[in-house]
C-alpha cells in the first residue's frame, strides 16, 4: 500500500534534520474522518437544497433504477478526488483497491460507484453546490482564525482554453485564448475569498465590484485595505471601496493616462515600490495554483466547466489549509504533497 521509503519515514526510521518537524503524511480516509467531511457535506447539501434558486425539480416518474448512492457520498468522493487531482476513473480504482477509503466516503466495502455514474452524479449536483461548499469552507477558515480578511488583493489570471473551438472563450491582449479567473484573496493567509470567471477578452475592472460585494455580503470580513493594480483604477471602484467598504484603496495609478505630459513623480515611484511587494502576493498565489494545483489544466469546453475547474482548485486549496490547521502545522498550509500520503 505504501512505498518503502514512506513506510520507513512514518515509523521514524529516517532521521530528519535538526530543528524541523517530520511531515505528518495523513492518508485520505484519515483526512475524511479527522475533518468530519461527511457531516460537513451533509450540512452543505441541506443548505444548498433550501437556498436553491428557481423552481424545484419535478418528482421522478414511476419506474427506473432507484438511486443507490447518496449525494453526500458522491460529494465526499469528489472532494477527495479534487484534493488529489484525480480523474473519476483513477478515483474509483483507488477506492476499489483500498476498501477503507471507500468506507470513509460512505460506500459499502467492495461496492463503490462506477466512474461513469460518478461523472453523471457530479454533473447533477450542479455549480450551485460547488459555490455553497466554497463559501462554507471559507467560513470554516474564518472561524478557525486562519483567514483574517483585513487585507484584500484583487487580480486576474489567464486560463488557457481546452480547445480552439471553444465558443465561450476569448482572446486576451497577450494573445492567449481562454478564460480569466478573477480572484479576491486574503493577503495574510494567502487563501481565496471569492472567485468569478469570464472570457479572456473581458476587462478586469467590471468584475471587481461584484467580487468585493459578494465577499462583503457573505462573510462580513473586517477589511481595512484593498490592493489592486492599475487596471482597477476607476471612480466607481474607488468610491465603492471608500464609501461602502470603508476601507483604504491601495490601487496603482498610471500617470500615462493623463497623457504624455504627465510624468511619474518621485513620490509616486516611492509609493509604487512600497506597495508592489504586498500587491504581488496574489501573483505568487496564482503561481502556486498553476504549478501545484493545476489551475491552467482545463479538460473541457465551455464556461460551466471552466467555473467548475476553478472551484475545484480553490476547494482543494481550502481543504489542504483546513487539514494543516487541524494538525497544528501552519507551515504546511499550501503543501499538499508534504501533508497527505498517496492513497
Amino acid at each position: 500500500m505504501l512505498a518503502k521509503e514512506l513506510a520507513e519515514r512514518q515509523q521514524g526510521d529516517i532521521q530528519v534534520k535538526k530543528g524541523k518537524r517530520p511531515d505528518p503524511y495523513v492518508f485520505s480516509p484519515q483526512m475524511v474522518r479527522d475533518l468530519e467531511l461527511m457531516a460537513f457535506v451533509q450540512r452543505v447539501l441541506g443548505v444548498a437544497r433550501c437556498l436553491r434558486p428557481g423552481r424545484p425539480a419535478l418528482p421522478a416518474s414511476a419506474g427506473g433504477r432507484p438511486v443507490e448512492y447518496l449525494d453526500a457520498s458522491v460529494w465526499v468522493t469528489v472532494l477527495v478526488m479534487v484534493v488529489w487531482q484525480l480523474s473519476p476513473e483513477a478515483m474509483v480504482k483507488r477506492m476499489q483497491r483500498w476498501p477503507e477509503l471507500a468506507v470513509a466516503c460512505g460506500y459499502a466495502p467492495w461496492k463503490v460507484i462506477s466512474s461513469s455514474q460518478l461523472r453523471r452524479r457530479r454533473d447533477q449536483l450542479g455549480l450551485w453546490v460547488y459555490f455553497m461548499t466554497f463559501c462554507a469552507l471559507v467560513w470554516v477558515m474564518i472561524g478557525r482564525g486562519v483567514l483574517i480578511g483585513r487585507d484584500w488583493v484583487i487580480d486576474s489570471t489567464i486560463l488557457d482554453a481546452f480547445s480552439a473551438h471553444d465558443k465561450d472563450a476569448g482572446w486576451s491582449f497577450s494573445k492567449r485564448f481562454g478564460y480569466k479567473a478573477h480572484l479576491l484573496i486574503c493577503r495574510d493567509s494567502l487563501l481565496p475569498i471569492m472567485l468569478l470567471i469570464s472570457p479572456a477578452n473581458c476587462n478586469d475592472a467590471p468584475w471587481a465590484i461584484p467580487l468585493m460585494m459578494l465577499a462583503w455580503l457573505l462573510f462580513s470580513l473586517p477589511v481595512s485595505v484593498i490592493r489592486a493594480d492599475a487596471a482597477y483604477f476607476t471612480r466607481s471602484i474607488l468610491a465603492f471601496i471608500t464609501d461602502v467598504l470603508q476601507a483604504v484603496p491601495c490601487v496603482v495609478f498610471n500617470p500615462r493616462r493623463a497623457g504624455k505630459r504627465s510624468l511619474a513623480t518621485l513620490e509616486w515611484i516611492a509609493q509604487y515600490r512600497r506597495e508592489r511587494g504586498k500587491r504581488g502576493y496574489i501573483e505568487r498565489f496564482f503561481a502556486l495554483l498553476k504549478r501545484y494545483f493545476r489551475l491552467n489544466h482545463l479538460q473541457a469546453q465551455g464556461l460551466y466547466p471552466a467555473y467548475r475547474h476553478a472551484f475545484e482548485v480553490c476547494l482543494a486549496v481550502l481543504l489542504v489549509a483546513w487539514l494543516a490547521d487541524h494538525l497544528g502545522r501552519p507551515d504546511l498550509l499550501h503543501a499538499r504533497s508534504r501533508l497527505l500520503a498517496p492513497c
